[in-house]
């Protein structure tokens, strides 16, 4: 089923919509409006009037919020991890805003990555949002997403292929303005501007075009004192290739000419339906208006999680998730659900198979043992069992020596001097014999040295209570050394 996203781009005074149906193709436009605020009556009155434009059955909604309720500031982070940026996020900015941190929502997007991390981050207060979902939910929206008015067109912008590397996008309002800067396709810094577009609606006489015109020349010396105080703050050089411009200032048919004149650089218009994953049918072709409405076609085909854009439906604010809407949508779950079922049980049936054919070969293995270890047992019913009463029978035999208990055996004793001779010691144990009071070690090594060495070793045991050289002698070849040692026996 195709799923029916509704953008919902308001501003400081107008309200665009745009609905989509999103699939594997792209998005097809099944709706669009535009409605201007004061106009309507207000807020509340403009919603209700473009809800009966576009209809209120989409399944996601997407909105923005005007740029002018959103605190910017470009920071430096010491580390590049975005979990831990947005945990210190706050207090990093609790010496910049004029609030306490406390009453504020914070986003980020990182400009650059290096050893430290360059990231534009944002806030707008908590009351202004809660009032703000208010007045959409008073008319049944719920969005999904707040992201700031302009910047998701920057995001779609910087997905096309033909997009220069650096740029500037304007959208130019008739109350204020918002003009975004990306460096290496990545938004690096927002700002807004007090503008005053009035004449633009009456731009046909040539008292409206000579305000038009003094009113766009000091927005591009804004932009332009702006552009060269964040370069000389970031030590960067900014350079825009290109700019963008849309929204309703846009509209006047010189505003191109004028904006290449102001800014030196060369201008183009914005329209998200030349993207050729976004399909139009001709009757909404025919309301469509680029200018006013491409804001809110950028949120209708905004990925959810996308990483360029912000995101103010967070901390106190998430959308409780409704995991099925419809009858359809628990059928189609439901099915998944069994084959999953099946699948598992397949893979439970395989990994039984496989753990009995391995249980199989450890089997075979502990019966070769057993019989390697004792030959002469010729029947075989429980390897590991009669393996155990086998060596318990070797234990308790072992207890009727003389001078073994149950606390000294002579494994543990012969371990024992193993264990305190050096591993680098050049020696060969020729014959070593077990009594009630003592040990005698023969053997031979390579220095009178060694054998010295092999005594120190053993003298802090405590199974012995003194270590003596009975003799130590060159053999006949005059290389090696000959040695008796006595080990006298704790008792």
């Amino acid at each position: 089923m195709l799923e029916k996203i509704l953008g919902l781009d308001i501003s400081s005074h107008s309200v665009s919509a745009v609905q989509v149906k999103g699939g594997l193709k792209g998005h097809h436009v099944t709706a669009c409006g535009h409605v201007m605020i004061e106009e309507a009556g207000g807020l509340e009155e403009a919603l209700k009037a473009l809800v009966e434009q576009v209809g209120p059955e989409a399944d996601i909604c997407i909105s923005s919020i005007p740029g002018e309720h959103v605190s910017y500031r470009n920071l430096r982070m010491p580390f590049r991890d975005k979990k831990k940026i947005r945990q210190t996020l706050a207090f990093e900015l609790e010496t910049m805003v004029p609030f306490p941190v406390e009453d504020l929502l914070v986003d980020f997007t990182t400009v650059d990555r290096s050893d430290q991390s360059e990231i534009l981050a944002v806030s707008v207060k908590q009351a202004y949002i809660s009032e703000y979902l208010a007045h959409l939910q008073a008319n049944g929206i719920d969005p999904a997403v707040l992201d700031i008015s302009g910047v998701p067109t920057a995001c779609w912008l910087l997905r096309q292929a033909g997009t220069p590397d650096d740029g500037l996008v304007l959208e130019i309002g008739l109350k204020r303005n918002t003009m975004i800067l990306y460096l290496k396709r990545r938004i690096a810094l927002v700002r807004t501007f007090s503008f005053d577009g009035s004449a633009i609606a009456r731009h046909a006489d040539t008292q409206a075009a000579e305000q038009i015109e003094s009113c766009l020349r000091s927005f591009c010396t804004e932009v332009q004192y702006t552009l060269h105080a964040f370069g000389s703050q970031t030590a960067k050089t900014v350079r825009p290739q290109r700019v963008f411009i849309t929204g309703s200032g846009a509209l006047y048919p010189d505003t191109e000419n004028l904006l290449e004149r102001f800014l030196d650089l060369p201008v183009e218009r914005i329209d998200l339906t030349t993207d050729p994953r976004i399909h139009m049918d001709e009757n909404i072709a025919g309301v469509w208006n680029p200018e006013l409405m491409n804001n809110a076609l950028a949120l209708a085909v905004r990925e959810a999680k996308q990483s360029l854009g912000f995101n103010f439906r967070r901390d106190g604010f998430e959308v409780k998730k409704q995991y099925f809407r419809h009858n359809k949508e628990i059928r189609k779950a439901a099915a998944f659900l069994i084959v999953v079922i099946c699948l598992l049980a397949v893979d439970l049936g395989v990994d039984n198979y496989f753990l009995k054919k391995r249980y199989n070969i450890l089997d075979q293995q502990i019966t070769q043992v057993f019989r390697q270890t004792l030959p002469d047992v010729k029947r075989i019913v429980d390897p590991v069992h009669q393996l155990k009463v086998r060596i318990n029978e070797i234990s308790k035999s072992a207890l009727s020596l003389p001078g073994i208990s149950a606390k000294r055996k002579v494994l543990d004793l012969l371990r024992d001097i193993s264990l305190r001779v050096p591993e680098s010691a050049d020696v060969d144990m020729t014959r070593i014999v077990v009594d009630p009071d003592a040990v005698l070690i023969r053997g031979e090594t390579d220095t009178f040295n060694t054998v010295d060495t092999i005594k120190k070793g053993l003298e802090p045991s405590a199974y012995f209570d003194a270590v003596t050289i009975s003799s130590a002698n060159l053999d006949r070849s005059g290389n090696r050394v000959r040695f008796e040692m006595k080990l006298e026996r704790v008792r």
